[in-house]
């Protein structure tokens, strides 16, 4: 049998053995480490209108005899005459959403024409029979929406763009103005 003599100075060697185990043990650290992320939200407050798609009317080719290409506001169907020739790509009506209150009474309307500009800024193109639709229905520059229970009116813009002999090749982009009364 041990005696205490014995066993303190054995214990005292044990308790800096196991001291020396911890102070050389690798440390484990926490770390916080901050990211950013962006989030979105639209949110549409009464009396607002939303460009949900923009006046498109596609990849043409023009060639040495003038001509038009023409979207349908009521089906969105695009035509062309003349000298040019449709080359696919994206097209479409224009459309927009307004908002408003329910079964609020609105007038919209827009110009009957408007002219789509190259980068050079010298070389142009005209769009004209510009024309709002809903569903099948073309009202022309002007129409007097219902918005319905939800406060909701949906309407699409098309028109013909003019395209000159030979015109400069480019992306010509302009812009419009709509204008909503609430009454």
């Amino acid at each position: 049998m041990m005696t205490r003599d014995q066993i303190i100075p054995r214990l005292i060697g044990c308790l800096l053995f196991l001291l020396a185990g911890i102070a050389s043990a690798p440390a484990a650290f926490a770390q916080t480490v901050d990211a950013d992320a962006d989030a979105r939200a639209v949110t549409i407050g009464p009396l607002s209108v939303v460009n949900i798609a923009d006046l498109e009317f596609g990849r043409i080719i023009p060639s040495p005899a003038p001509g038009t290409v023409f979207l349908d506001t009521r089906n969105g169907n695009r035509t062309s005459t003349g000298g040019v020739t449709l080359a696919g790509g994206s097209f479409g009506r224009g459309n927009f959403i307004i908002y408003g209150g329910p079964n609020q009474i609105v007038e919209i309307s827009i110009p009957g024409t408007m002219t789509v500009t190259h980068p050079n800024g010298t070389d142009s193109m005209d769009i004209d029979q510009m024309a709002i639709g809903n569903g099948n229905r073309n009202f022309s520059t002007f129409v007097r929406g219902f918005l319905g229970t939800l406060g909701i009116y949906q309407l699409t813009v098309g028109g013909r763009l003019s395209v000159d002999a030979d015109q400069e090749a480019g992306v010509y982009s302009g812009t419009f103005t709509m204008t909503v009364d609430y009454l």
